[in-house]
């Protein structure tokens, strides 16, 4: 007896199963992909305090002597520098009551100045009051202001070097307008 071809319809029963399994390992695939993206992006994600949380969780915090961050602004007249060691004080704090005295060896960052906001790591001292920072990271603005052309651009200078229409020697001794 010679049996009859399979129809379409058992033919799709038999690839289900394996279709299923597919589906299922993909799933399994996909989850474990973003469990792992989610951990990784865990450790990379920075966190910083305010001036306020770190004085209230100073004594944990002085326990545990890892580095924190705690970002705030810098306390305008609170800039000291001593110019020996390249030490800087000053005082961050939080807009309202909380503020630690940071101490930095190092050179500042460029962008660096009272009133302007920053974020400090390092470790802290004497229940929340001083903190010994390794690094400082300023913030920024994110609007562009074109330079004030009169301060940046020997128009003269630029001028000769594009149109050579006289000596940058000459351009470089005539006073700017």
């Amino acid at each position: 007896m010679v049996s009859a071809p399979p129809s379409p319809l058992q033919r799709r029963r038999s690839s289900s199963p394996s279709s299923a399994a597919l589906l299922i390992g993909l799933s399994g695939l996909g989850l474990l992909a973003a469990v792992l993206m989610a951990f990784e992006l865990q450790k990379n994600t920075v966190y910083f305090m305010t001036p306020a949380e770190a004085v209230a969780k100073a004594p944990q915090l002085e326990r545990q002597g890892r580095p924190i961050r705690i970002g705030g602004m810098v306390k305008v007249g609170s800039l000291h520098h001593t110019g020996t060691n390249l030490t800087s004080t000053f005082t961050l704090w939080d807009l309202h009551d909380a503020q630690i005295q940071v101490t930095y060896v190092g050179l500042l960052p460029d962008m660096f100045k009272e009133g302007s906001g920053v974020v400090v790591e390092g470790s802290l001292h004497d229940q929340g009051q001083t903190l010994a920072a390794s690094k400082l990271m300023v913030k920024h603005s994110e609007e562009y202001t074109q330079p004030d052309h009169a301060d940046s651009i020997n128009s003269q200078l630029l001028e000769a070097s594009l149109f050579k229409t006289s000596e940058p020697s000459e351009a470089l001794s005539a006073p700017s307008p």
